[in-house]
């Protein structure tokens, strides 16, 4: 690795700049910390005095004129188009946290902008590096459970059951998929990077929670609240049929946040179970019992656990963190096996084509929103 010294801003100071963006940047021998922005700048002033950082804006565009290598995009949903488009046509690398962009045809100029002005760009899809998930992908490639041909998969949470979570639970600022942006987004991704292939076909339905019960999320009243809750089927091209199911309305009792990942095949089924409880991966042949498959540098399920950030995303100090790995690929001046902006745009079409299929009441072909592209 060279050891050239990348000079960083960050855009977005919030609570999860600082849990997950600064730490690992702070810890980063090559990285530089110039500048972080936020709106008011108070959060800004606030972590630039914590992790000592030289510049604090109230504004991006202020910030882009920093003598900086890269800039990471920790900022509400809508403003990651804008600032992404900014710096790459200044040829600075860009990080963004998910969601990529509020649709596909923002994202897609997103790419085209990155690409064509050669910068190293990321999304910071962070399951890919859960242990489990690797795993469950190797196991999958080398044959353990046979072909793949179905799947049930969930990204859940209770964040949402006081009422929409701030700026994510509104269309404007958080996009109108909701809680399909926020957790479902890492949902399909996961899921893609596992299986080798990406969703092709979707029939979804959409909902939200007032008074409690689930009410259709089309009937919103309240054009400017999202969806609580998304469920779609989905089919890929080799065959596999999958659920899928997200949610921010979905008690957890003690576990906070739940992914769940269940495959089957024609010789057994593999389950995923992370949380912040811990981390589990199991297997269990045609007509045999299940049995855990050990994993490195987890901490085991354990219901009797004290539930923690550490227990559900270990690797978060580590080099597995995916903003770690973009500042290698600037270093490096090349791609590593990391998730770019093209993969947050294969994303955004399917979050786009599960809202279509939500409004339209049938099944989409991810595929027709290309022809649409391609019609404007």
């Amino acid at each position: 690795m060279s050891d050239q010294k990348v000079k960083i801003a960050v855009a977005g100071a919030g609570s999860f700049t600082d849990l997950w963006y600064l730490p690992i940047l702070k810890k980063h021998p090559s990285v530089i910390l110039k500048a972080i922005c936020s709106q008011n700048g108070t959060n800004a002033d606030r972590l630039a005095a914590k992790y000592g950082i030289p510049s604090s804006c109230r504004s991006y565009r202020e910030m882009l004129e920093e003598d900086i290598d890269g800039i990471c995009i920790v900022t509400p949903n809508v403003s990651h188009h804008e600032i992404s488009l900014l710096a790459a046509g200044k040829q600075i690398n860009v990080m963004c946290e998910k969601p990529l962009a509020m649709n596909t045809e923002q994202a897609k100029a997103m790419r085209e902008a990155a690409e064509r002005n050669n910068i190293i760009h990321g999304v910071n899809f962070t399951y890919r590096e859960n242990p489990a998930v690797v795993r469950m992908k190797e196991l999958i490639e080398d044959g353990l459970i046979g072909r793949v041909y179905d799947g049930k998969f969930e990204y859940s949470g209770d964040y949402g059951l006081s009422g929409p979570p701030g700026w994510r639970g509104t269309s404007s600022v958080g996009g109108r998929g909701g809680v399909l942006a926020d957790l479902g987004s890492h949902l399909i991704d996961a899921v893609h990077y596992i299986l080798g292939e990406n969703i092709e076909h979707v029939s979804a339905s959409l909902s939200y929670l007032e008074g409690g019960s689930m009410k259709r999320a089309a009937d919103l009243e309240d054009k400017d609240r999202s969806a609580d809750s998304a469920f779609f089927q989905a089919s890929f091209p080799s065959g596999i049929q999958g659920s899928f199911y997200t949610s921010w309305v979905s008690t957890q009792g003690d576990r906070n946040q739940t992914i769940d990942l269940m495959v089957k095949g024609g010789k057994g089924a593999l389950q995923l179970l992370s949380s912040e409880l811990g981390i589990r991966l199991r297997y269990a042949p045609v007509n045999g019992p299940w049995e855990d498959i050990k994993l490195a540098n987890i901490y085991p399920w354990d219901d009797a656990a004290e539930p923690s950030e550490e227990r559900f995303r270990p690797w978060r100090f580590t080099e597995k963190n995916e903003i770690w790995k973009w500042v290698d690929a600037i270093n490096e001046k090349k791609e590593l096996d990391r998730p770019t902006f093209r993969d947050g745009y294969v994303v955004q079409r399917v979050i786009d084509s599960v809202l279509l299929s939500d409004q339209l009441r049938k099944e989409v072909a991810v595929k027709e929103l290309e022809k649409m592209e391609e019609s404007q």
